[in-house]
């Protein structure tokens, strides 16, 4: 034992030894880190043009030359392209599209490299503008508004020979809202008169590379449309053929499976054209339009269906099992209130609103259900718009009516619309601008704190009555 503590006590002695004969005699130099400058996060190019990127590159080492080298991405195929060389000249004629670029300087005097990232999005001339679908007679149509307000009308038929499915619905943008930069998912724009209703395009060329019916892993006989959303995750989701269903998102974004359908979430129900999708916590509501009820969804991942398993506050105001309503217009607001207006078998046009929330479970609370205080403006091809403050919009002939159910404030706006009939009214901008669609028109009012549908804008030159629109990236 001795010996062996002995032995210890002569190893630890000698590795202070050599520990106290290391002097820390090195030779250290500081390297001069060139400044790199000039070069862009983001550079956006038109298909064809030539990129030209001159980043400016200084450094304190006298005798330092430097050596270029850019590589460019394709994540889509799997591969990237190697260009040398001081400045970057690329002409862009891949597929508009965003891609991640690097480019890697090389300090020849010491065999250093240094890295800067940026990005290279290719576009077209429908990258930055509008898109309106409207309806000219019994036939869709798609235009586009350029930046400086001039319309090209009528172009997807220019683009494909054939008009879009009938009777328009919605013009939908793809966006992935937990990626950044937002990647190019697509448009979709949907109609309900034929039975595969809707198409897909792409967003910089407006050609189209799928339609609704292909969009499911088992291709159904028909697919109708009702109110279709774009998810946080950019795929689909809300009401086809009254069943409700949400695209598929466990994949590569930029897979050719990304965004279809499998199979309806299961359930005895037929829902009203509209869900309400909440996007914090983990339930979707709908109406059941056979029963006249109230239905929810569990979301863990994948839709289930709970039907009528929710837990309710009290039935003072209501009976959310049984509503008893045909509805025009079905709207949950800030991911809480839920609204609803509809009629009653009598003919009265009711408002009810109840808030909704988890607690393990569903938990609905009824508020009111009560008379609409104007029913006579309400017609049958009145469009609604509801604001994140819980104010609606309405459209009734050639008027957009505000109204508040707080206090049941209701009134026009000012904007004269010539006689013409307001064929719809969507919210932009915060909920600041309403912008509204007459025949051959589309209009920007100001809604901000204040205002009544003072003009912003308008976009005139489109072929017959706007349903929808959107501003593209």
């Amino acid at each position: 034992m001795k010996r062996l503590i002995l032995v210890t006590l002569t190893a630890f002695g000698l590795l202070q030894l050599a520990c106290y004969k290391d002097k820390g005699n090195y030779d250290y130099k500081d390297i001069a880190i060139p400044e790199i400058t000039g070069l862009d996060s983001l550079y956006k190019v038109f298909l064809g043009d030539t990129l030209i990127i001159k980043p400016t590159v200084r450094s304190a080492n006298a005798s330092a030359t430097f050596t270029y080298e850019w590589r460019v991405n394709f994540p889509k195929k799997f591969s990237d392209t190697t260009l040398t060389g001081f400045p970057f000249n690329f002409i862009f004629s891949l597929e508009p599209d965003d891609y991640d670029a690097r480019l890697t300087v090389t300090d020849n005097s010491n065999g250093m490299k240094y890295f800067r990232f940026f990005r290279i999005r290719g576009q077209t001339q429908f990258s930055v503008g509008s898109l309106v679908l409207s309806q000219e007679g019994n036939t869709s149509q798609l235009s586009f508004v350029k930046p400086d307000s001039t319309v090209l009308p009528r172009i997807y038929k220019a683009l494909h020979g054939v008009d879009l499915p009938g009777k328009p619905l919605q013009v939908i943008d793809m966006i992935h809202k937990f990626i950044s930069p937002t990647p190019a998912l697509g448009y979709w724009i949907t109609g309900s008169g034929v039975p595969d209703g809707g198409v897909r395009l792409n967003n910089n060329t407006l050609l189209q590379y799928s339609t609704l019916r292909k969009n499911f892993f088992d291709m159904p006989a028909e697919a109708k449309p009702g109110y279709l959303e774009n998810s946080t995750n950019g795929v689909l989701q809300g009401v086809i053929n009254g069943k409700l269903y949400v695209g598929a998102s466990q994949t590569f974004y930029g897979s050719d499976v990304y965004g279809m359908f499998g199979v309806a979430v299961p359930g005895d129900y037929e829902l009203y054209h509209r869900a309400a999708f909440n996007s914090v916590m983990p339930y979707f509501l709908g109406y059941d339009i056979n029963r006249k009820q109230v239905v929810a969804f569990t979301n863990f991942g994948i839709p289930a269906y709970a039907g009528t398993g929710y837990q309710v506050s009290d039935v003072v105001a209501f009976d959310p099992l049984s509503v008893g309503l045909d509805l025009i217009h079905f709207q949950q607001i800030n991911d809480n209130n839920c609204f609803a207006f509809g009629k009653a078998a009598d003919g009265t046009l009711y408002e009810i609103k109840f808030g909704a929330a988890f607690v393990g479970v569903v938990k609905l609370s009824p508020l009111y259900k009560r008379a609409f205080p104007q029913p006579s403006l309400i017609t049958p091809t009145t469009k609604w718009a509801g604001s994140q403050a819980e104010v609606f919009y309405f459209t009734s002939g050639d008027k957009v009516y505000r109204y508040n159910p707080t206090n049941q404030d209701l009134r026009a706006l000012t904007t004269d619309f010539g006689g013409k009939a307001v064929s719809m009214v969507k919210l932009a901008d915060n909920d600041n601008t309403l912008i509204a669609g007459v025949e051959g028109a589309v209009y920007y009012l100001d809604i901000s704190t204040g205002k009544f549908g003072d003009v912003i804008r308008k976009y005139e030159g489109i072929p017959g009555s706007p349903v929808d629109v959107i501003k593209t990236k």
